[in-house]
């Protein structure tokens, strides 16, 4: 081995000089490219926020609306946010109040629409229970939509059906389609 490296000594010595160069230059790209990344993540999402209390009350609407979440982010321009873990809670100047809890969902600044996922669970202030996957709620109309299953009760009865327009403005909720009602009667007569 002795006489092989004092023979071949430059070569030993340009191989190793040309392994740390290529080690040097993958090292590089590597980074580059983790950089570029987090740019890119940087540039579309703006700022994250944790247990977020976001109040929308306009004067021009009869309806104010809070959304409290575990987690929000707002996009770079502001316009969008998307957030985790939510409780929605409309507040109607003239009627009781409407919550929703889900778990994810994003607001539209631009158009005031909401879009509520996943396994929203809703309820009124005078004793309404609702259940659903998904919904969206219009701000500018003051109506909460969905065309997924969705199951409304209240003490004497239940509704399953496909799809529900809640109007906030005409006081009225509406399942849409293949609707099966039940009647429990008054637990007090039995």
């Amino acid at each position: 081995m002795k006489k092989f490296l004092k023979k071949h000594w430059p070569l030993v010595v340009i191989a190793f000089v040309i392994v740390l160069a290529v080690l040097f230059l993958f090292q590089g790209q590597k980074d580059q490219r983790v950089e570029n990344v987090v740019q890119a993540q940087d540039s579309q999402e703006g700022i994250r926020l944790k247990d977020v209390h976001y109040l929308q009350d306009d004067p021009g609407h009869k309806v104010k609306w809070v959304l409290d979440a575990s987690e929000a982010t707002m996009s770079k321009d502001q316009q969008v946010m998307t957030f985790l873990d939510f409780l929605f809670t409309l507040e109607p100047a003239d009627r009781p109040s409407v919550t929703l809890r889900g778990n994810q969902g994003e607001y539209y600044k631009s158009t005031g629409r909401l879009v509520l996922e996943g396994n929203l669970i809703g309820e009124t202030g005078d004793g309404y229970r609702f259940t659903t996957e998904q919904a969206v709620y219009y701000h500018k109309a003051g109506k909460l939509e969905t065309e997924k299953p969705v199951t409304l009760s209240g003490d004497f009865f239940s509704v399953e059906g496909k799809g529900l327009l809640l109007d906030i403005g005409k006081k009225t909720v509406q399942v849409l389609s293949n609707v099966t009602t039940k009647i429990h009667g008054d637990p007090s007569r039995r």
